[in-house]
């Protein structure tokens, strides 16, 4: 007999969703605590380190955030001295700090250890189709 309350969760688009991003997330913040960051942290810090002079709200837009949650983000690096704002009339912008520069070099490194392991569980090939999947979806969800 089928149970009928994994029935629903197994079509729920907002449940799966949520459900692999906690996962993802989770593994995610596991393997960056060796470098002291969460994931958020890891993945502002290498956007600003490739990026350079990126606005906070360039960041918020990229990543889907609130202002609010960018300037927090921020914040948490500028105290580590990761990063620090930098301004040219009302503009302000993010750079990386030389500390910065070089913990951006071990987080583009445990990026990329910890891609390899999903591909290695998922497959090469469903892991890039479920990238390109996603990334499509926000594009069309954007408002």
């Amino acid at each position: 007999m089928s149970d009928p309350s994994m029935d629903t969760l197994d079509k729920n688009l907002f449940f799966l969703s949520a459900a692999f991003a906690r996962k993802l997330s989770r593994e995610a913040d596991e393997a960056f605590a060796s470098v002291g960051l969460s994931s958020s942290h890891a993945l502002l810090l290498l956007m600003i380190e490739q990026e350079p002079e990126i606005q906070p709200g360039q960041l918020a837009d990229k990543l889907y955030l609130k202002p609010s949650t960018i300037t927090r983000l921020v914040q948490k690096l500028e105290r580590r001295e990761l990063v620090r704002k930098k301004s040219s009339g009302r503009a302000a912008f993010i750079v990386c700090t030389s500390k910065g520069y070089e913990m951006a070099e071990r987080v583009a490194e445990k990026w990329k250890e910890l891609t390899e392991v999903k591909r290695d569980e998922l497959g090469n090939r469903y892991a890039t189709v479920l990238s390109e999947m996603i990334s499509n979806a926000l594009d069309e969800l954007e408002d």
